[in-house]
């Protein structure tokens, strides 16, 4: 039988700060569902089901973010919005509204083709995109 773990340990704690407990009020819940006096004598079973109970309770455990999975090489992610929106923020920078071949021929200059269809050729379209509005920014502040 193992022992309660470091880290249930640490969330037992959380959980009660969360819910207002002080250690006087957590150790009489521990002695009234496990029989013992202290957390750190309880097994991994034990520790799980106090955690349960808190969670139960009101107490919210706060799950890590997992990075996004690497796709396989031959999956393809398509264009997402937010990256269509910068595209056009960046067009606005460059005072490109007025003539959409503009963007359009940046475009094909780029990546070859009329539209972007995949995040990557979104992202070397930004980066271009980025380049020039730094360009233009650095020009405008030399005239000035």
């Amino acid at each position: 039988m193992y022992m309660v773990t470091l880290k249930q340990n640490k969330l037992i704690w959380v959980l009660a700060g969360q819910l207002g407990m002080n250690s006087d009020m957590l150790h009489a819940l521990v002695l009234a569902i496990t029989g013992k006096v202290s957390i750190k004598d309880l097994s991994v079973e034990e520790g799980a089901k106090i955690i349960e109970t808190l969670e139960r309770t009101g107490g919210k455990i706060k799950r890590k973010k997992r990075p996004p999975k690497k796709l396989p090489h031959n999956v393809v992610e398509l264009v997402t919005r937010p990256q269509i929106r910068l595209i056009h923020y960046l067009e606005k920078q460059l005072d490109w509204q007025e003539n959409p071949h503009r963007l359009e021929g940046f475009i094909k200059r780029i990546i070859k083709k009329r539209r972007i269809y995949t995040k990557q050729e979104a992202i070397k379209v930004i980066q271009g995109l980025k380049s020039m509005v730094t360009r233009d920014t650095r020009k405008q502040a030399n005239r000035s």
